[in-house]
């Protein structure tokens, strides 16, 4: 290794301040203070501003070539290169509708508005990775341990001595420890925190991926184990290197910050990180191919020990010419469902109005009655002062106690309309009192 990674990466924990700094150390006791009027002053003649020869050839030169329109694309591609634009946001963003894809795109092309909206549909939800020449690290990064959150403790374990194992991969090919062991630190503290006893959530994770140290420190991890995975399988990616060596393609492409990702570093970093996990990879591509769909690419192993099963939790990237962002299916995120606050207006009287009774043939079936509340329910306590009850109005039932009725008719007695008689509509058998017999005197002749 030739050390770019070094001097390219940010400092991580554990670096000094001094990274890349330079202090002057001036001794102030040597410095001598003179009066003010000990100082002589000389006044210096006026000479008008001139260029020097090579300056003003240099100038020549540069106009000369924005004359040249060959060379003067070359220069506009030179600054834009090494144009560096303030973007705002944060490093990982909230979760979003796909919706807001389609308004995006609403007046661009047509081929992208036919394929936001065909996305929608089928993947609700995406999260923005901010475009810092970092998205697609720190994409698969985010979103590996997003889904990893989601598993038993015993696979994170497992994928914590399985990364852990890697830093001897690293010591093989150059890259020595004092390089790489707080950047691995920092992605490790989040392995040791989704094990934990304390909860770590979605917000915890996000949280530490907006934390620009935490989140730098393991984009270089990343880097420096893809580097070092690449090299030691040189033949998987020379194919698709228009670079002569591995090695040479890794010092320019994959180990500096700030470069952008391509194909074939997203696909050593998904070879090293993300396959073996257990975890499949899909990456949209939303561009103007042609189609009415997004074209997909899946990245997923097909044999050997770690084969991908066919179940397994996919890591979906939506890719935009130059930038990496987050893309889910519905069931993939546990949405909290809107509850908005229930309000409830209570009236202190009510209006001046008097309620009439309402007479209603309704039978036996006091159903309905009910339901329509054309009478209050036995034990209300709604009683207003200016609410007059129906006549269908039934009071809370109370047994009376015993009492003699007056004076009754036999053919009232026997009569359905009678409430103490069984055959009653409204039958009371608290009141029911047997007819009175007639007491024969004793030694009383029948016949006489």
């Amino acid at each position: 290794m030739d050390g770019s990674a070094v001097n390219q990466s940010p400092p991580g924990p554990g670096f000094g301040n001094d990274v890349n700094t330079w202090n002057q150390q001036v001794d102030f006791q040597s410095i001598k203070v003179e009066p003010q009027s000990s100082i002589p002053i000389t006044a210096q003649p006026y000479t008008p501003a001139t260029l020097a020869a090579d300056t003003a050839a240099g100038v020549k030169a540069e106009l000369q070539a924005m004359d040249n329109p060959i060379q003067s694309f070359s220069q506009m591609e030179r600054l834009s290169s090494d144009y560096t634009p303030d973007i705002q946001g944060p490093l990982i963003g909230p979760l979003k509708s796909s919706k807001e894809l389609e308004a995006e795109y609403a007046n661009a092309d047509p081929a992208f508005i036919r394929k936001t909206i065909a996305l929608s549909p089928n993947y609700s939800y995406y999260r923005t990775v901010k475009g810092d020449g970092n998205c697609g690290w720190r994409a698969v990064a985010f979103g590996f341990f997003e889904i990893l959150m989601k598993s038993d403790l015993n696979n994170i374990g497992m994928q914590h001595a399985r990364i852990k194992s890697l830093n001897g991969l690293m010591n093989a090919f150059g890259i020595q420890p004092y390089i790489y062991e707080d950047f691995a630190d920092t992605t490790f503290d989040i392995f040791i925190a989704l094990c934990g006893s304390a909860p770590y959530n979605h917000d915890d994770l996000l949280k530490s991926f907006n934390d620009p140290g935490i989140s730098d420190s393991i984009i270089t991890h990343m880097k420096l184990l893809t580097s070092a995975w690449m090299k030691s399988s040189p033949e998987s990616y020379m194919p698709f290197l228009e670079m002569k060596t591995v090695q040479e393609y890794c010092s320019t492409h994959i180990e500096p910050y700030s470069v952008e990702i391509d194909h074939v570093g997203l696909m050593a970093l998904i070879d090293c990180l993300i396959l073996p996990a257990g975890i499949a990879v899909e990456i949209y591509y939303l561009d103007r191919s042609a189609g009415d769909e997004v074209n997909v690419h899946r990245f997923e192993k097909l044999e050997g020990e770690e084969m991908t099963p066919p179940d397994a939790p996919v890591l979906r990237l939506l890719y935009r010419p130059g930038h990496y962002d987050i893309l889910y299916k519905k069931e993939d995120v546990d949405i909290p469902i809107y509850q908005p606050d229930l309000q409830v207006s209570f009236l202190s009287s009510l209006p001046q109005q008097t309620f009439q009774a309402t007479p209603l043939g309704l039978g036996n079936d006091m159903s309905a009655a009910y339901e329509l509340g054309l009478f209050d329910l036995p034990g209300s306590s709604s009683n207003p002062s200016n609410f007059r009850h129906s006549m269908l109005s039934i009071p809370e039932f109370q047994p009376s106690p015993f009492q003699s009725l007056p004076f009754q008719t036999t053919t009232f007695r026997n009569s359905p309309f009678n409430p103490s008689h069984f055959q009653s509509e409204n039958f009371q058998p608290e009141i029911y009192q047997p007819p009175n017999r007639l007491k024969r005197a004793p030694n009383q002749n029948p016949g006489v």
